[in-house]
């Protein structure tokens, strides 16, 4: 359930129960955690329920089954080759591609 947000603070979205990988230098994983974001930025991050008492959470998710990469942003995948995967296994990559 959604409180309203108190003016001129920022409001929070609250993810929890999700599995969370946070792609840091110390490779931290939660197998259950939470994630709360104020604005436009990541206030914080970690294992169990978010902290009792925030104020201004106007949207509370459940990430129950889902895997959340806070701050992972992905600039770069090869999604779209599944369609020509396997059309040139006898070809050389440069050959095939001119």
């Amino acid at each position: 359930m959604a409180a309203s947000a108190t003016p001129g603070a920022a409001a929070r979205t609250v993810i929890e129960n999700c599995a969370i990988a946070t792609v840091d230098a110390d490779g931290t994983e939660h197998a259950s955690g939470h994630v709360v974001i104020a604005g436009d930025r990541i206030e914080s991050v970690g294992a169990g329920r978010a902290p009792d008492g925030l104020a201004n959470v106007v949207r509370r998710v459940d990430g129950t089954g889902h895997l959340l990469t806070p701050g992972l942003v992905n600039t770069h995948h090869h999604f779209y080759q599944w369609l020509t995967r396997g059309l040139a296994t006898e070809s050389r990559l440069f050959d095939w591609l001119g």
